[in-house]
């Protein structure tokens, strides 16, 4: 996904960044006196939204300007935005050519990150093999899983199934999700090994406890056909439920996301006579009794169409007035498509105003819920999110 591939950079350049612990306007004046670090660490503040609202465009004119004086993590970063269109006019080949100068460096991240790119076009997979095997060499661990992946598959590399159990061995054996999930298929199949489904379902089971949703579908498979674990036909639909998204699953996505509280306020009173008070004082316009409403709405197994639309208007009469978590349970319900008409962009920007509100779990509902949208969505639920916070 767009926004896990453009995480930090590095865990060194993240804590560098970090232990310097300069506060905002101090790394502001250095970006703008032209120190090309404190450029640099200024992209990555509009990048990770760090006491300034998330803005990707913003972010790659001060990684620009660290790029254009030679700095390696910066032109990183831009590339990564060129090559995807993030914040910036899509251009790939711009995009590549930052990549490339960054690789020059030979840092095993930038290394990876070039690798990936290249990885996109079946012409330039076989240097795009050659880089991750660099990167690998130097310890980069998803670079040996991704050249797994090519030789497991014949993909830029001739197919070596020896070679791929060979680079998936070490990260498995450190609990790397997407090695173990890869090795219980290659168990499974029997490609280059015996064919195994208990271990191949002891392999899926461990990449779902590291988190890989994708492994509770193959080990679904599993339980549907009872090969390596008992026949199991209702552990096999709930699996097939849980991984239908494929990919991560450590972070909330817009199946698993679920409205949050305000702690400030008492808990709700669900009763019956609760809530229909509740719901008096909501229809008078009380706006806390609003925000409890639409809360209460949310916790009711199959709600109905009327009661998500009735939850979301509560929730945007909140939002209007700037309260953050009804801003992030609105956008969670425009993700979702509940009681009003899905839409990223509108999900995703009240999602950013909830967090430059200060409501910590939208942060992390942000980040996961971006993985399903494009380029050019992401760019705009930014600007919208920038234009309403600036006129706040």
């Amino acid at each position: 996904m767009i926004a896990r591939w453009l995480g930090c950079l590095s865990l060194v350049s993240c804590l560098a960044v970090g232990a310097q612990a300069q506060t905002l306007q101090d790394v502001t004046e250095a970006a703008q006196s032209g120190q090309a670090d404190a450029q640099y660490a200024l992209g990555l503040r509009y990048f990770q939204g760090d006491e300034v609202a998330e803005d990707y465009a913003q972010s790659a004119q001060w990684f620009g300007r660290a790029s254009a004086q030679g700095h390696a993590a910066a032109q990183n970063h831009l590339g990564r935005y060129h090559f995807a269109g993030l914040g910036v006019e899509k251009d790939s080949a711009l995009g590549l050519q930052l990549l490339e100068s960054a690789a020059r460096s030979g840092v095993p991240d930038h290394l990876f990150d070039l690798a990936k790119a290249l990885g996109t076009d079946d012409a330039t997979l076989p240097r795009a093999a050659v880089i991750f095997e660099q990167a690998a060499a130097a310890g980069h661990v998803e670079a040996a899983v991704s050249l797994g992946v090519l030789y497991q598959d014949g993909r830029g590399v001739a197919q070596d199934y020896a070679r791929a159990l060979a680079l998936y061995d070490a990260p498995a054996k450190a609990g790397h999700p997407r090695a173990m999930n890869n090795l219980g298929l290659m168990y499974v199949r029997g490609t280059g090994v015996a064919q195994d489904y208990e271990r191949a379902a002891a392999y899926f089971s461990a990449a779902i406890d590291g988190g890989l949703r994708t492994a509770m579908t193959n080990l679904g498979v599993l339980y549907e056909n009872g090969f390596g674990v008992p026949f199991d036909e209702a552990r096999a639909n709930e699996l097939y439920r849980l991984g239908g998204g494929g990919g991560e699953a450590a972070a909330p996505d817009a199946a698993t996301a679920t409205v949050i509280y305000d702690g400030r306020l008492q808990a709700v009173d669900t009763s019956a006579e609760g809530l229909a008070a509740i719901q008096t004082l909501a229809q008078a316009g009380d706006p806390v009794a609003r925000f409890q409403l639409g809360w209460a709405l949310m916790q009711t197994l199959d709600a109905s169409f009327a009661e998500y639309k009735q939850a979301a208007a509560m929730f945007q009469a909140g939002a209007q007035i700037g309260h953050g978590p009804s801003m992030a349970n609105l956008g969670v319900m425009y993700f979702r498509g509940q009681g009003l008409p899905q839409d990223y962009v509108l999900g995703q920007m009240w999602l950013l105003k909830a967090r430059a509100a200060g409501v910590t779990e939208a942060a992390a509902f942000s980040e996961a819920l971006s993985g399903t949208m494009t380029p050019t969505q992401i760019n705009e639920s930014q600007k919208r999110a920038n234009s309403r916070i600036a006129a706040d």
